[in-house]
């Protein structure tokens, strides 16, 4: 395969060195923000506990055999040029332990789009369903090739299975993102504040999936171009600290605003935890009806008066002001 540039001390080594940097600013960056999750959800579901413990397990696992392989590389092989050549049992550990993570989060996203969409109610949950069932055996299929390799030369021959889970991974993380925005958009209520939240939820959605496409790409390319330098390596270290990050921070991103105690949420918090965007995460959006009933029940609660406008057309009952 043609390369665009010779390999260099730059481009290989360096280039591995300088992702190595990357991904462990990025893991600082997970373990406070799965610091900040717990500290800030004690009471989340148990689905959500054990996916971030998970998450940070394999997440710390990969930052070692990332080190690992760089050391070996740069310490060890110092001075050796020929054993830059030889892939190490780091390194394909390394790609059947993103295969593991990267799946797993989009998993989550996936079962997140089939609860907000209503579980058989909402055909983009089939969707998704089938595209990441797409990532599962193209992913399985690149973590069984690359223990068939032992050289970089050799990935010339599985270059198919390399590109066509890189372009997957970005298929599918467009088409999550899409689905997710779409359903959350139609759970925007007439409260400013939970019109707020939602867009928030969506600016989060957005950005994670185009900064996980974007890397992909990026690793997709630089394989392509550039395949006798470390170059994609160095990309692909980034790859799976950038789904946690971006999955922890979704997470996070149902944080109480500033001011209110754990135990005095405000009316727009109620309607945002029946979305699905507070400690009900997973849930499906709920009707016009629900939400507007709930907002009666508070202001009822609160000032003892009824909204003005419960006046609106809906089959409501009006509740008795004691």
């Amino acid at each position: 395969m043609a390369s665009l540039q010779e390999p260099t001390l730059d481009n290989t080594v360096g280039a591995a060195f300088l992702g190595v940097v990357a991904a462990s600013f990025l893991f600082g960056v997970t373990t406070l923000q799965a610091y900040w999750y717990y500290h800030s959800y004690p009471r989340d579901t148990l689905l959500h506990k054990y996916s971030v413990a998970i998450l940070w397990g394999l997440d710390t696992f990969h930052l070692f055999l990332t080190i690992h392989a760089v050391y070996t590389y740069v310490v060890k092989g110092f001075g050796n040029t020929a054993g830059l050549v030889h892939i190490l049992w780091s390194i394909q550990l390394q790609i059947s332990v993103n295969v593991v993570m990267i799946l797993m989060v989009h998993t989550l996203y996936a079962l997140r789009v089939w609860r907000l969409g209503g579980y058989h109610h909402g055909f983009l949950g089939y969707i998704v369903a089938l595209v990441v069932s797409g990532g599962f055996g193209i992913g399985i299929a690149l973590a069984y090739e690359m223990y068939t390799v032992d050289t970089y030369p050799e990935l010339e021959r599985i270059s198919w299975v390399i590109n066509s889970s890189l372009a997957a991974v970005t298929v599918i993380d467009f088409v999550i993102a899409a689905a997710m925005c779409y359903y959350l958009r139609k759970s925007k209520g007439a409260a400013s504040r939970l019109s707020s939240r939602i867009s928030v939820v969506i600016q989060y959605t957005l950005g994670s999936g185009l900064l996980t496409s974007a890397c992909s790409l990026s690793a997709m390319f630089t394989y392509i171009l550039l395949p006798n330098t470390f170059i994609f390596l160095g990309v692909e270290f980034l790859l799976t600290k950038l789904y946690v990050v971006s999955f922890l921070a979704m997470l996070n991103a149902r944080q109480r605003g500033r001011g209110e105690s754990d135990n005095e949420e405000s009316g727009g918090e109620r309607h945002a935890l029946k979305i699905g965007i507070t400690s009900s995460f997973w849930t499906p959006p709920p009707s016009a009806t629900e939400v507007i009933e709930d907002s009666i029940a508070d202001q009822k609660t609160t000032t003892g008066t009824i909204p003005p406008w419960q006046s609106w057309d809906i089959n409501i009952p009006r509740p008795t002001v004691r």
